[in-house]
C-alpha cells in the first residue's frame, strides 16, 4: 500500500481537510507567537523548553475544537455504523480516528515549535533543554485532543464544538485570572522561567500524570460511549454514571493540586561574576556572564555622564541574582538590570540616580506651592533624560552639558531626596 493509499484511508470519510486545516492553523499560530524569539542572541533553554506547554494556549483551543467536529461528524445518529444493528464499535475505532487527530495536529505543534528549538541549539542557548517541561506540553496537547473528540463521541452534535471551543478558552482566562493558584492544572503558566530557574519537578511530574489520566479518561469514555451506541444501551442514567466514574480520578488529582500547591519554580545557587567601574560592583549570574561587559557597557556612560559616583548607587545586579534573600547590608545603593534574552538591558540607574523616584515618593509640606514640586519633578525627569541620552532638554535646554554635570555634583544630596529649594532649580539659575 503506497503513502497516498494509507493517508486516503486514515482520512476516509471526512477527506483530508478534516485534519489538514486544523493542521495548518496549529502551524501559523505557534509560528506567529515563537517567531520574534527566533533573532534572540541570549535565548533561554529554560523559556524555549516552556514553550512547549506555553504555546498550548490558542493550538489546545484549535486541536480540541477540531478534534471534537471530527467526532460529532463521524458519530452522528445518520451514519450507518452508529445504528443498534452495526458492528460493535468501541475502542478500535476510538484508537484509529484518535491515531489519525494526534498525528496530525500534535504533529503540527512539534513542527512549528522545531524552528525555535534549532534556533537555541545554533544560536547557544543558555542553560540546558528541559525535556519533562517539553514532555508536558506535548501531553497536553494530546489531552486536549482526547477530550475534544471524546466529547464530541458522548455528545455527536456540532452544538459541541463551540462548546468545547469556550471551555478551552474559559480553562485559559481562569488560569490567566488566578496567577500560579492554578499551574497545576492549566497548561499554559502565568510566568516563564528565567535565567538561574527551572520548573519544579514536582509541578512537571504531577502535571505529567494529570494530562496522561485526562488521556486515559477521555479515550475509556469515549469508547465506552461508541458501544452503548452500537449495543442501544443508551440510558441517559448509563451515560451520567459512565461519566461520573470516569471523571473520578482525574477529579481527585485536580482537586488534591489546588489544595496544596508544589512549587513553581526552582532557583540555583550558582556563582555570581562581578566586576567594578568607577567604584560601582557589577554582577551577574553566572549563566550571564558572557554579558556581563555589556551590562557595564550599558550604565557606565550613565555614571560617567552624572559626573561622579552617584551617593546613592555602589552595586548593579543582574536580576537572576535576587531569588534567593539579598543581605540588608547590600541593599542599599543596590540597583536590579534586566538582562533580556532579545539583547537588551533594563536598569532605572539614570531615573533613580535623577531622583525621579524620591520626588515621586516624598511628600511636601503644605505651605510649599504647587508649582515648585511640579518644577522640582520635572528637573529630575529631565536630569534622568540627560543621563539616559547625553543632550540636555527641558528644563536643561539652555545649559552646556559641563555645566549641567557642575550642577549634578553641587546637588547631588538635594536631588537624591528631591529637597531642591527654588533658587537651586536650573531654571532659577538661567533667569
Amino acid at each position: 500500500m503506497t503513502l497516498l493509499q494509507r493517508l486516503r484511508e486514515s482520512w476516509w470519510p471526512l477527506g483530508p481537510a478534516s485534519v489538514v486545516v486544523p493542521a495548518a492553523a496549529v502551524v501559523v499560530v505557534v509560528l506567529s507567537r515563537t517567531w520574534p524569539m527566533l533573532d534572540w542572541p541570549y535565548p533561554l533553554w529554560a523559556q524555549s523548553s516552556a514553550q512547549f506547554h506555553q504555546q498550548f494556549a490558542w493550538a489546545g483551543l484549535i486541536a480540541g475544537s477540531s478534534a471534537c467536529w471530527y467526532a460529532t461528524v463521524l458519530h452522528a445518529k445518520g451514519r450507518i455504523w452508529t445504528q443498534p444493528e452495526a458492528p460493535r464499535a468501541d475502542m478500535p475505532v476510538v484508537t484509529r480516528h484518535l491515531t489519525v487527530l494526534v498525528g496530525w495536529l500534535v504533529g503540527a505543534y512539534l513542527v512549528a515549535l522545531s524552528p525555535l528549538v534549532v534556533s537555541t541549539v545554533f544560536t547557544g542557548g543558555i542553560g540546558a533543554p528541559d525535556p519533562l517541561a517539553m514532555l508536558s506540553g506535548v501531553l497536553a496537547m494530546v489531552a486536549a485532543v482526547a477530550i475534544g473528540y471524546s466529547l464530541g463521541a458522548v455528545v455527536p452534535s456540532v452544538v459541541m464544538v463551540p462548546i468545547v471551543a469556550v471551555g478551552f478558552y474559559g480553562l485559559l482566562v481562569a488560569g490567566v485570572a488566578a496567577g500560579d493558584h492554578f499551574a497545576t492544572v492549566v497548561p499554559v503558566l502565568d510566568a516563564e522561567p528565567e535565567v538561574g530557574q527551572r520548573e519544579s519537578l514536582p509541578l512537571l511530574v504531577f502535571r505529567i500524570v494529570l494530562f496522561v489520566a485526562i488521556t486515559a479518561t477521555a479515550v475509556s469514555l469515549a469508547g465506552k460511549s461508541l458501544s452503548r451506541k452500537t449495543t442501544g444501551a443508551t440510558q441517559p442514567w448509563r451515560k451520567i454514571a459512565d461519566t461520573a466514574i470516569h471523571l473520578a480520578i482525574p477529579g481527585i488529582l485536580i482537586i488534591a493540586s489546588l489544595t496544596r500547591q508544589p512549587v513553581l519554580f526552582t532557583a540555583d545557587d550558582q556563582p555570581a561574576a562581578c566586576t567594578e567601574r568607577r567604584e560601582i560592583r557589577y554582577c551577574v549570574h553566572a549563566d550571564n556572564q558572557s554579558r556581563l561587559a555589556e551590562l557595564v557597557r550599558d550604565v557606565d556612560p550613565v555614571i560617567a555622564r552624572f559626573g561622579t559616583k552617584p551617593a546613592n548607587l555602589n552595586q548593579v545586579w543582574d536580576q537572576a541574582l535576587t531569588r534567593h534573600p539579598i543581605d540588608a547590608d547590600l541593599a542599599p545603593g543596590l540597583e536590579i538590570a534586566w538582562l533580556n534574552p532579545d539583547g537588551t538591558i533594563q536598569t532605572q540607574v539614570a531615573a533613580v540616580i535623577a531622583g525621579v523616584y524620591a520626588c515621586a515618593s516624598a511628600t511636601s509640606a503644605a505651605q510649599e506651592r504647587q508649582s515648585d514640586i511640579e518644577r522640582r519633578t520635572q528637573v529630575a525627569a529631565d536630569i534622568s533624560n540627560y543621563l539616559s541620552t547625553g543632550t540636555p532638554s527641558g528644563t536643561l535646554a539652555t545649559m552646556p552639558v559641563t555645566d549641567v554635570r557642575q550642577w549634578i555634583i553641587q546637588h547631588q544630596e538635594q536631588l537624591h531626596t528631591c529637597t531642591l529649594t527654588p533658587d537651586q532649580l536650573p531654571m532659577a539659575r538661567t533667569r
